[in-house]
């Protein structure tokens, strides 16, 4: 019959479909266990914010550029660095006024004297014309 197609042409379809088929499979299952490749992190093309983080109500007032998806991220990722680095001077600094305090702490112990005695002396003074918290005046 004229028109319709015949058995072997059907089958090499279904032969031509079924390799495909097959081959979109392993293409995945080769993507899927990472041989692939990765994606490329572009940088954007808009220039970047700068933020000059400071103080603590700097932070607090940092208000992060949003994106399409969500929070741009080159921007998010430089505001966190410099808050990290904010905290790290912070905490710096702590350390240091630690080892301040424990120095003066033991030089205190360390001195002789009948105000000599444990923990840091402030050098307060009280008695006749001088009043609490004030240091004594020289004649």
């Amino acid at each position: 019959m004229p028109g319709t197609p015949r058995r072997g042409t059907i089958t090499v379809v279904y032969v031509v479909l079924l390799v495909a088929a097959a081959a979109i499979l392993a293409g995945v299952v080769v993507v899927a266990m990472g041989g692939g490749g990765e994606l490329t992190l572009f940088r954007r093309d808009q220039p970047g914010f700068r933020f000059r983080l400071r103080t603590p109500e700097d932070v607090a007032a940092l208000r992060l550029p949003v994106g399409l998806l969500g929070y741009q991220e080159q921007a998010t990722g430089d505001a966190l660095r410099q808050v990290a680095r904010l905290l790290a001077e912070r905490d710096a600094e702590i350390a240091d006024l630690r080892e301040e305090v424990r120095v003066l702490s033991q030089r205190a112990d360390d001195r002789p004297g009948p105000d000599a005695g444990p923990g840091l002396h402030l050098g307060t003074a009280t008695g006749p014309g001088v009043t609490a918290g004030q240091p004594p005046q020289q004649p």
